[in-house]
């Protein structure tokens, strides 16, 4: 009788646990949103994806959100991957994609890009992407695609100027430095930056 007990007290704590693991392996085949980072944005260059950019601070990106966990529960089934770019932190890749409005979403299938307009909410992104829509969307310009030499050039550009500003708020807020001395620090730096580059373009048409 007592091991009966034991048994029947053992089934009562694994239940729980049991039907846990079942839920979380019915979350992992659904699948999730996935981060994407200046480091490896280049994966969404392969097959088909979704892809938001947001703020945390932004209210319509926060309304998004709900919207965008459900559209990820289908990636599996549809065959796709979805992602999101904090902008706050991936500076680098909110300058190559030119993003100016909060949310942008783009669709990406196959290295090419194209710019969703539609309705946020998961009835519709399903439609797009089961229905084909965005083969009705005009893709991005070359000069523009986030994959060109060109949005390499601004991605730089976006992280130099995130350093910098950084930077400053150090100098100034942790050492204590002067403004006025912070911004002679980064204009000498700028101009021995010129005059390096001087030098070896010069040194560099003179070997010739």
């Amino acid at each position: 009788m007592a091991s009966r007990r034991s048994v029947a007290s053992l089934g009562t704590l694994l239940l729980p646990l049991l039907l846990l693991l079942v839920a979380a392996a019915a979350v992992a085949t659904k699948g999730g949103v996935e981060v994407v980072a200046d480091g490896d944005w280049r994966k969404i260059l392969e097959g088909e994806w979704m892809v938001e950019f947001y703020a945390p601070w932004c209210p319509a990106c926060q309304q998004l959100q709900p919207e965008w966990v459900k559209l990820a529960g289908w990636s599996k089934d549809l065959n796709i991957r979805v992602g999101k770019v904090d902008i706050t932190l991936q500076t680098g890749l909110s300058g190559r994609f030119l993003i100016t409005s909060l949310p942008t979403i783009y669709h990406i299938h196959e290295g090419v890009f194209r710019q969703y307009e539609g309705s946020r909410l998961e009835k519709d992104f399903l439609s797009f992407i089961e229905d084909k829509k965005w083969l009705g969307v005009k893709p991005v310009s070359s000069w523009v695609d986030p994959n060109s030499l060109a949005m390499s050039g601004m991605s730089a550009l976006m992280d130099f100027s995130h350093w910098i500003k950084n930077t400053h708020a150090y100098l100034t807020e942790q050492l204590g430095i002067p403004v006025w001395v912070s911004y002679l620090l980064f204009s000498l730096a700028t101009i021995l930056v010129g005059l390096l580059l001087g030098a070896v373009c010069s040194h560099g048409s003179h070997s010739y």
